[in-house]
């Protein structure tokens, strides 16, 4: 009972102060330009600032709030300075101690700065001397748990090897501090001593314990951003897979009726195949998975231009309800080439008559829906699917819709034998980030 009574302060600053790294590592975390900082490896210039504008400034603090408010717990200044070296290297962590070291001189702690700034040195060298980064961020008080498992593989025990080193490395660093509050006045450096050796175990377990917490929080959130990362490389890839399939499908149903007028009408095949060459061109220029609405119409009216030479422009005719505000948005590209072409091979070709095309855009607050309507000859309700699920041009769109907006979008055909095919998209608009992400 004499033992936590005597010891009870120590020990409540020592849970205060694990909950208080825990507290400021998580915080920090949540910030996107720490966690781009956390994931960057090397770290250059920038990255190196933000370590020290992110994470010097409030050991600094920290030191402040223990001299000024008496609260102890906030003094982090070893364990930040030896997380600094090990994450900017020796620059860095030289910085950091430095930082925190001019705030303790301010309060006649003399000690601190040469103490803290050989601190940043020595854990940025052991930055620089550990084979793998990675090592440093499966840094674990416990690693004489599994030291025995390690070692049954080579690679297992040079890792645990490393492990011990940054290990043996933070309680040199302890043990260095507590000597020198040892050996010099009591008020040029802030420790917390005991007498009790079970009260200095817990001291050094808890120095330990503040490492290997903020250095498993930020494991955590750099394993987040390349999981993001992993995920849109995948978005990317089955995007371009999907495009890659379009294109020549595409091409290959122009080239067919490029054929079929060869030698029935050489003049419009020759024509065709200029109209040809300069959707090539747009093409072979660079891929994009988005692109505006205005130049996916643009687009669409080179493919027309072709159409028309095809059926003749009395038996083809294209209107356009775009609603201005639309023409900027992003959409995924060649989103309405498929759909336009499934309306003149179903609904027009078949139509002795012909027949008309009609393209209407709206927005509705942050969605935009699009509409592409025919005359054309229509279908029963039931052949919507066999006919829309065929061939590559619609399944590919569904399929490009559903990696895109997963559930958020909506693609529906309706059409009534006799009237026409009336087909609605409605998909979230996009800024421009979305196509240096996904592009």
């Amino acid at each position: 009972m004499h033992f936590f009574s005597y010891n009870r302060d120590i020990l409540i600053i020592l849970l205060v102060k694990l909950g208080i790294i825990a507290s400021l590592s998580a915080l920090l975390a949540r910030s996107l330009k720490f966690k781009r900082t956390l994931y960057a490896e090397p770290r250059g210039p920038q990255e190196k600032l933000n370590l020290v504008l992110f994470w010097g400034f409030p050991l600094a603090i920290g030191v402040v709030i223990r001299n000024g408010l008496g609260y102890p717990a906030f003094d982090l200044t070893l364990e930040g300075t030896f997380i600094a070296g090990l994450l900017g290297g020796n620059v860095v962590g030289l910085v950091v101690g430095c930082l925190a070291g001019l705030t303790a001189m301010f309060y006649h702690e003399w000690l601190t700065l040469p103490l803290a700034a050989g601190l940043g040195l020595a854990s940025g060298l052991l930055r620089s001397f550990t084979p793998r980064k990675e090592e440093i961020w499966n840094f674990s008080p416990f690693v004489l748990i599994n030291i025995f498992q390690s070692l049954s593989s080579r690679t297992q025990a040079r890792k645990a090897v490393w492990q011990l080193v940054l290990l043996a490395s933070c309680l040199v660093a302890e043990a260095m501090f507590s000597l020198a509050d040892r050996s010099f006045p009591a008020s040029w450096l802030f420790r917390l001593e005991s007498s009790n050796p079970v009260i200095v175990l817990l001291i050094f377990v808890t120095t330990l314990s503040c490492v290997g917490v903020t250095l498993k929080i930020w494991s955590n959130t750099r394993l987040e951003m390349k999981l993001a990362e992993q995920e849109v490389l995948v978005v990317k890839s089955r995007l371009d897979a999907l495009a890659n399939q379009i294109n020549p499908h595409f091409l290959f149903n122009t080239l067919n009726s490029i054929s079929s007028l060869i030698r029935t009408n050489p003049a419009k095949a020759r024509t065709m195949v200029i109209k040809l060459s300069h959707i090539l061109r747009k093409l072979l220029q660079g891929h994009e998975n988005f692109t505006s609405l205005r130049e996916d119409l643009e687009f669409i009216d080179n493919y027309l231009d072709i159409e028309e030479i095809r059926f003749g422009k009395d038996k083809l005719r294209i209107e356009k309800e775009i609603d201005t505000e639309t023409l900027g948005c992003l959409i995924p590209s060649m989103i309405l080439q498929p759909i336009i072409e499934n309306s003149i091979k179903h609904g027009i070709a078949p139509k002795i008559e012909g027949g008309r095309i009609t393209i209407r855009t709206s927005r509705h607050q942050d969605r935009i829906s699009i509409d592409v309507e025919d005359n054309g000859v229509g279908m029963p309700e039931d052949e919507i699917p066999k006919v829309y699920n065929s061939g590559i041009g619609i399944s590919n769109i569904i399929e490009r819709l559903k990696v895109v907006y997963q559930s958020d979008y909506v693609f529906s055909v309706k059409s009534f034998p006799g009237h026409g095919t009336f087909t609605h998209i409605e998909i979230p608009i996009q800024d421009g980030t979305v196509r240096q992400r996904a592009g």
